[in-house]
């Protein structure tokens, strides 16, 4: 490849670990994978939709504090 051997090369990343660890894992049965990969896809979306709703639950907070420390308009 040429590449010189005073070259260090860069850390592992988490997702390069995460990977090389699978590697060393025996293969699950088909059906196992499909099952595990499905349980996986749906923990994740329940997941977001909650952080969503925390997020958006925060925004509406602060929104109400800011106006309610607002000092009302002046009557002219």
């Amino acid at each position: 490849m040429g590449h010189s051997r005073s070259i260090v090369p860069a850390r592992f990343t988490a997702y390069e670990i995460r990977r090389l660890l699978v590697l060393g894992q025996p293969l699950l049965p088909h059906g196992e994978r499909v099952r595990r990969g499905l349980a996986w896809s749906h923990w994740r979306r329940c997941h977001r939709t909650v952080a969503r709703d925390h997020h958006q639950r925060r925004k509406r907070v602060r929104t109400v504090a800011r106006a309610a420390a607002q000092p009302p308009p002046r009557a002219s």
